[in-house]
């Protein structure tokens, strides 16, 4: 019996033991807004980006603030507010940033400020756009590097961007036309030119799948107006030839009569 009582505690302790790391494991973590992300931006553009981590101290009054990013030409305002009041600023540049921050003796909000330079694109890549990290916000303590959030934008340049729309209109002129061979081998050339780099023969190449497609699709609808029209045409024919066959009927019968 003392067993069973015994053995009852050890699953009872196990079970609080599981509720207790399930608890620790889902801590909220810091809670990250952004505003004034681009969706996209053109290589060269600038782009002036702010951050704040609310409830900044929730998880370690003390903590290393380390930030990267792959824009050119950076500077970085960092601001340690309390109550909505600043009480700390600092400020760098580079495209890494760090400054130990604290809750000492008070706030409880880090507010971040990023300008920099759209960079340059190395590889292209239709099937998957290029990007660029913003910033990526981390916490260090002690050896624990936590990454809190890292943002990403779509960079371009004025050709790259004219050939994948081109891309774009060609995929969706096959998609409309239900497929087509000859347009989709084109439209295949123009995403490999598009990957070397080559925007003009990719945008020249991608509109020709297009004008493909669109041909097809127009003979399509030419093909069945015309089925249509045959349709018509036969059921006027029938109507017509009903009506005389009917009324041919009718003079007969009054001829018998």
């Amino acid at each position: 019996m003392s067993w069973i009582r015994s053995s009852e505690r050890t699953v009872a302790l196990a079970l609080v033991g599981v509720l207790l790391l399930g608890a620790v494991g889902t801590a909220a973590a810091l809670t990250i807004t952004a505003s004034d992300v681009p969706e996209e931006s053109e290589v060269g553009n600038e782009v002036q980006s702010r951050f704040t981590i609310d409830d900044a101290f929730t998880e370690n009054s003390q903590y290393t603030l380390r930030l990267e990013t792959e824009l050119n030409n950076v500077s970085w305002t960092v601001e340690k507010y309390d109550q909505g009041s600043r009480v700390e600023q600092w400020q760098g540049g580079g495209q890494e940033f760090q400054q130990q921050v604290s809750s000492d003796p008070t706030g409880d909000e880090i507010r971040i400020q990023i300008v920099g330079d759209t960079p340059g694109i190395d590889e292209y890549n239709y099937s998957n756009p290029e990007n660029f990290t913003v910033v990526a916000i981390r916490s260090q303590t002690g050896d624990n590097v936590q990454t809190l959030k890292t943002y990403e934008v779509h960079h371009f340049t004025e050709q790259s961007q004219a050939a994948r729309d081109a891309i774009d209109e060609a995929q969706q002129a096959i998609d409309e036309a239900g497929g087509d061979s000859e347009a989709e081998s084109e439209l295949d050339q123009a995403i490999s030119a598009y990957d070397s780099g080559n925007f003009g023969n990719a945008e020249s190449i991608a509109n020709d799948a297009r004008d493909t497609a669109n041909q097809k699709e127009q003979s399509q609808q030419t093909t069945q107006m015309l089925l249509f029209a045959g349709l018509g045409v036969l059921v006027l024919a029938l109507v017509v030839g009903g009506v005389w066959y009917y009324r041919n009927q009718q003079d007969d019968y009054d001829k018998l009569r």
